[in-house]
């Protein structure tokens, strides 16, 4: 508890009658008083308040809806003192018993005034509830320019994460990143342990990552999810989140399906957080030195402890590393407006990925049909990734009307991948008859076999660009606004690969599957956009196009945009987008399913028309806001392509065209007054038309996707808070690999997950600690096991199996943050 100063007021220590005498009798000693019967009529006068011992206050100051009140101010009316509650609305006092009136007054609610009686030597408790009030003044002073989550976006098609950012860091999630939680904002994911995410029929490397106006890369190799490591964006060091699911601008690069774009910190004051974890450990600093804003952050995810709830059995010895570095200077004139800045980031990944497998076990099929593969391996895997960007911008703004950026970034990742396995497995029927002295043990052996995987392969990669970016303002009101951007890059691969594997399964495979390359490539590109915006009263207009030239397939990519934004009210927003959007192929796509490089395939193309509404309400006095969008996409040129677990294999040609249609739906809002919680709702259909006509679904059509996050706390104390995550979806399809009419004629089962989040917030006064947050995380509460992908495998009579390879089970954390 605080206890006032002695500067304000009084605290346990001393009252304001002792402290009163000390001073009277230091005034008689100097001023030559003496005597005994001075220094008797002295205390009669003075000290009768000694023989009376002091009542203590215990105040509690709330708000209407009980919540603390931080900081409120507490006058004494009769002696004109005044004091300050601490940060969780309390405040200790000694006084002297009797009657003392009271006024208590914050900024967001109205004062009150009362009185309280304080009893000799004994403890008085007081919780004061203030009403509500609305706040009117002639000057406002804006502390915090971001908008609440429940507020109208101020893009047509960039949408802000649902969820204030600062509370990211406290859901619940294996990874600390924001992409694994974009399941909750209409993306897609099969994998907990995985940050990637599809969006509307799309997959992971048709979504455009941004860190302001620099486009981010990312590793390729990763070919399940606990190889993958952290995603790029690190929740301690954000400011703002924006999230585009189609539609969007041509201001934004070629990709088919989504836009994620992040900004850092900027703090002129010192900002420090640590976060420590079984799964999780990072560091995250921002603040200013001289005229240098900085915003560093380290993050450590180690996830063996993670790993061992998996079936196969081993020796996990997975850790990754990440870095982020975000440097920003500016110069003003001599009326304050910013006439320069300077910006620099560096981003640097480090994966090692060690298993030593041992044994596995998968049981499958139905209650009177059920089977179970054992498996026995020997060897290790051991994949390396290491992957870096930097970037610098320099911006120039002579006038309010007028601001021009210079871009360069360089991206450079060598990926390395080496196994040495050798696994053998027994299929067998599983005893089911619950009389049964067998029961669930193997009674009838199908199949057996074995596996032998060896892999050398290495893939370098370099991509370097520079660009120009300028806005325009071209009338005195700033209603419009032209655009353009012009970007020069160039790219390097080398690709060695050395990867062969015998499969002896009653001859279901070809025993020999070798891949053996050497080989290389490098592209150069062209491309940019022009686009010009205009707003005229309640409607906004944004017209543009991009085009991209690619020297290695000799392609011209022309895509024009156009959105309207419709706002009638406040309240309500309508917008409606068209626009033409491709995806020149980068060295994924360019590889095929045998490894083998298709330097001449044609961009990915498609024409998409998105109509949505956002509204916002207000429900039980709080604010909401209704999320509704209706796409269609066309598609052709397509590159069909299979997924192995979180890996991606395309088929190295243009084969198909297809299209996609669905709606998403969400409502976010303060379901607990000053709490953010939301619900989504997906329905989606994707389909594509392979040569010969035939029609199947696309690896990515999951049809139906909910989920939820609900945040509550304790009324009585709101420190003590709960987190419940639900992601529910149906089965993505899966199919024979390889085989091309095949990869999607089977459904896998649904993917359901509850994440729960239980944690106590500590408000600490102390010098160099501001707060401690401490939670515990129950991953996957409900124990359910969600499969990720499968495994074929043919018995004796030549029947062949998908295996399934399950993902994590139930899995406690344990999490603290502090902030300093």
């Amino acid at each position: 508890m605080k206890t006032a100063s002695d500067g304000e007021g009084t605290g346990m220590d001393g009252s304001p009658i002792k402290r009163l005498i000390g001073k009277r009798v230091k005034g008689v000693r100097e001023r030559g008083i003496g005597g005994s019967w001075r220094r008797c009529i002295f205390f009669c006068i003075y000290g009768g308040g000694i023989l009376a011992q002091e009542g203590v206050l215990s105040l509690r100051v709330v708000s209407a809806q009980n919540r603390p009140l931080p900081y409120a101010q507490v006058m004494f009316v009769f002696s004109g003192k005044k004091y300050t509650t601490d940060s969780l609305g309390q405040l200790r006092l000694s006084l002297v018993p009797g009657r003392h009136r009271i006024r208590v007054s914050h900024l967001s609610a109205a004062p009150v005034e009362t009185e309280v009686w304080i009893q000799n030597a004994s403890t008085t408790p007081l919780v004061l509830a203030l009403p509500e009030r609305e706040v009117r003044t002639d000057s406002v002073q804006i502390v915090d320019s971001r908008p609440p989550p429940t507020d109208l976006p101020r893009a047509p098609f960039l949408q802000p994460i649902p969820i204030r950012t600062e509370a990211l860091r406290f859901m619940p999630s294996i990874k600390p990143d924001i992409e694994s939680r974009l399941v909750l904002m209409g993306a897609l994911s099969s994998s907990e342990l995985s940050s990637q995410y599809r969006v509307r029929g799309g997959n992971f490397d048709e979504n455009l990552v941004y860190a302001g106006e620099i486009e981010i890369y990312r590793p390729f190799s990763a070919r399940s999810g606990q190889q993958e490591g952290l995603g790029f964006t690190n929740p301690l060091l954000v400011e703002e989140v924006y999230f585009s699911t189609g539609g969007f601008e041509a201001r934004f690069g070629d990709k088919l399906s989504s836009v994620l774009q992040v900004t850092y910190k900027r703090r002129d004051r010192p900002e420090t957080t640590v976060e420590a974890g079984l799964l999780t450990q990072g560091f995250a600093t921002c603040g200013k030195v001289g005229a240098v804003h900085y915003t560093v952050g380290v993050r450590r995810f180690a996830m063996g402890y993670l790993l061992q709830s998996l079936p196969v059995r081993g020796q996990y010895r997975p850790i990754f590393y990440d870095g982020q570095a975000y440097l920003s200077w500016s110069r003003k004139d001599s009326v304050g407006r910013e006439r320069w800045r300077g910006e620099a980031l560096a981003t640097g990944l480090i994966n090692r990925y060690r298993l030593f497998p041992q044994t596995g076990e998968a049981t499958f099929g139905l209650i009177n049909a059920a089977f179970r593969v054992q498996l026995y391996f020997m060897g290790a895997e051991e994949l390396r990734y290491r992957t870096g960007q930097q970037a610098f911008a320099v911006t120039w703004r002579p006038s309010p009307y007028f601001r021009l950026t210079h871009l360069m970034s360089y991206f450079g990742s060598l990926e390395d991948e080496v196994v040495d396995v050798e696994g053998a497995y027994l299929l067998g029927e599983v005893q089911t008859s619950l009389g049964s002295s067998l029961y669930n043990e193997i009674t009838v052996l199908r199949g057996a076999g074995s596996q032998i995987r060896r892999i050398r392969n290495y893939l370098d990669i370099h991509a370097v660009y520079a660009e120009q970016r300028g806005d325009w303002f071209w009338d005195s009101t700033f209603r419009h606004r032209f655009s353009w951007g012009v970007r020069v890059q160039g790219e390097s691969f080398t690709d060695r690969v050395y990867e062969w594997s015998a499969l002896d399964s009653a001859d279901y495979v070809k025993m020999d599957e070798r891949y053996f390359w050497d080989q290389g490539l490098s592209n150069r590109r062209v491309l940019g956009f022009f686009q010009q915006g205009f707003r005229w009263g309640q409607w906004r207009v944004e017209g543009g196009v991009r085009f991209h030239f690619s020297a290695v397939n000799r392609q011209w990519l022309i895509s024009p945009r156009f959105q309207v934004l419709y706002q009638p009210t406040e309240r309500t927003q309508y917008r409606v987008g068209i626009g033409h959007y491709g995806q020149p192929p980068f060295y994924r796509e360019l590889r095929a399913i045998d490894y083998r490089l298709i330097p001449t395939l044609r961009a990915q193309q498609s024409v998409q028309v998105v109509g949505g509404v956002d509204h916002r309400f207000s429900l039980w006095n709080r604010p909401f806001r209704y999320f509704f969008e209706l796409y269609y996409k066309a598609l052709w040129d397509l590159i069909p392509y299979e997924i192995e677990n979180v890996r991606l294999r395309y088929y190295g040609a243009n084969l198909a065209r297809g299209y996609a249609y669905g709606i998403d739906m969400r409502l976010n809002g303060e379901f607990l007054a000053g709490v953010d919680s939301w619900f989504a709702l997906g329905l989606l259909s994707t389909q594509e038309q392979l040569p010969g006509g035939r029609w199947v679904r696309r690896p990515s059509d999951q049809r139906l996707s909910f989920a939820f996050y609900l945040q509550d706390e304790l009324p009585t104390n709101p420190l003590y808070k709960l987190t419940l995550q639900f992601v529910f979806a149906t089965g993505a399809p899966f199919g024979v690999p390889r085989r091309l009419e095949a990869r999607t004629v089977f459904q896998m089962p649904f993917y359901n997950r509850v994440d729960l989040g239980l944690s106590r917030y500590f408000p600490i006064e102390w010098r160099y600690c501001r707060s401690l947050w401490v939670g515990v995380d129950v991953f996957n509460l409900f124990q359910r096991y969600n499969v990720v992908s499968y495994q074929w495998i043919a018995d004796v009579y030549g029947v062949r199996w998908a295996v399934p390879n399950y993902l994590s089970a139930r899995l406690f954390n344990l999490r603290l943050i502090g902030e300093f």
